[in-house]
């Protein structure tokens, strides 16, 4: 388990949900890149992104918490955060 929380495969997932959503090639994403500022990334992708960790990942992620996605920690913190609250089984 990593600082996050998260295994490392569930950090390979994000993180190759988002490299696809951003249309860019995996070792371009890195800890320290902004989707917004060196993705261009706007609120669709950013939707897009949340739209598949619920679908891929099975886990629900409320609206008010899009605003805090802009780099992968934030990324991984948020899917540790929630999958954590889900239910065994769900």
């Amino acid at each position: 388990m990593s600082a996050t929380g998260l295994s490392e495969d569930m950090r390979g997932r994000v993180h190759a949900i988002i490299a696809e959503v951003l249309e860019v090639e995996s070792g371009e994403l890195t800890e320290e890149s902004s989707f917004a500022e060196d993705f261009e990334a706007d609120s669709i992708l950013v939707i897009e992104i949340f739209s598949r960790f619920e679908r891929d990942l099975g886990i629900k992620i409320p609206q008010e918490d899009l605003t805090e996605l802009d780099d992968l920690p934030a990324a991984y913190a948020l899917v540790a955060r929630h999958a954590a609250a889900e239910p065994a089984g769900a």
